[in-house]
């Protein structure tokens, strides 16, 4: 069903190129996840998972800025009411990861400094495996949004009298 109210949608073409152009983002996040696959937590260094980590905060910033500025639209004209709202769910959830990731990124700092605390960073390895998985959802769910999108746009183009020999000549 298409609301004329005007509502948050996605911007698929876009939040897709933002996630394809956005590797250093994906080389950090699997970096990281070597600490929590690794058993004992002092194998690798706890300075470089610190290091790692604050970059990775970094760099969801900037892709979650990407991602709310061109990835998605506010107040579009005519919207699919289960895609408006998905969206909004999706760019809502930008702000909590954001924060999780801030957090850890500020205890594994506690951690190290001034005195070694293997107990809190332990426990932060668990918390970033937490958010590994949930970031993971997160993504996969945008990934959804991003297809059922283009195809509701494709939808809307082929009842609109754009011939599918018209569609396919543009491509």
């Amino acid at each position: 069903m298409i609301s004329n109210s005007r509502q948050v949608t996605v911007n698929a073409a876009f939040l897709k190129e933002i996630k394809e152009d956005n590797l250093r983002l994906y080389n950090l996040m699997e970096n990281l996840r070597t600490f929590w696959l690794v058993p004992d937590p002092l194998a690798l260094k706890p300075e470089w998972f610190s290091v790692l980590i604050n970059e990775l905060r970094d760099q969801l910033a900037m892709h979650f800025a990407l991602e709310a500025t061109f990835g998605y639209f506010d107040h579009a004209d005519q919207v699919d009411v289960l895609t408006a709202a998905e969206s909004q769910r999706l760019r809502d959830q930008h702000e909590d990861l954001y924060l999780e990731i801030a957090s850890i990124a500020e205890q594994v700092e506690e951690a190290l400094y001034p005195e070694w605390n293997q107990t809190t960073y332990a426990a932060q390895i668990e918390r970033f495996d937490q958010f590994y998985q949930k970031f993971q959802q997160h993504e996969s769910a945008e990934f959804d949004l991003i297809m059922s999108a283009s195809y509701e746009n494709f939808k809307r183009m082929y009842h609109s009298g754009v011939s599918s020999k018209a569609y396919s000549a543009r491509w």
